[in-house]
């Protein structure tokens, strides 16, 4: 087993993935009464107690394992607090988590371009953090979720021309934040 000041920083360097993740994956109905990275917080504390089985795995089996649980979490507070709605897929969340960790560990690629991989997401994932929450929501639908202006204007309450402005901030700000081979 690792050091738990290197297991302790494994998962730090994990977080914000996580959070990004469960921030546009969490249905809003669910972040209205339960915020993200308590989720994050929950899933992390479970990696703690499971630090014997998880600490010896590579960092994209360890991102995709977190993951799992954070989609379990996710699935248990949206049953918890609203039992009638059928809005968390768990096929669909399941999905979306085999993309990230195909993105991120390629069989078709080395471990050093799989490991500039990991650093651009995380690089990503803390510029997205960093924008205003109108800003990131819309740039997370749009460009994460393909979601089409109207639609994340209705889900903003917002006219499209706005989200156009949100999105174009959004852009510049993270191209400024990341720099050129990022953006």
């Amino acid at each position: 087993m690792a050091a738990p000041t290197e297991w302790a920083d494994a998962l730090d360097r994990l977080r914000p993935a996580l959070v990004q993740w469960a921030e546009t994956q969490t249905p809003v109905w669910v972040r209205a009464k339960l915020d993200p990275a308590d989720l994050v917080q929950q899933t992390l504390l479970e990696a703690v107690r499971a630090a014997g089985r998880l600490a010896g795995k590579p960092g994209p089996e360890l991102l995709a394992y977190l993951r799992r649980m954070l989609t379990n979490n996710a699935i248990d507070a949206a049953r918890k607090f609203d039992r009638t709605r059928d809005d968390v897929s768990p096929d669909a969340a399941a999905e979306s988590s085999r993309r990230l960790v195909d993105w991120l560990a390629a069989a078709d690629t080395s471990p050093s371009d799989r490991a500039a991989r990991t650093e651009r997401y995380d690089r990503l994932s803390a510029g997205l953090a960093r924008l205003p929450d109108a800003q990131r929501i819309a740039v997370e639908w749009r460009y994460l979720h393909g979601a089409k202006v109207a639609e994340i204007a209705r889900l903003l309450d917002r006219s499209e021309s706005a989200v156009t402005a949100l999105l174009h901030r959004a852009v510049i700000a993270l191209r400024t934040d990341l720099g050129p081979a990022d953006a």
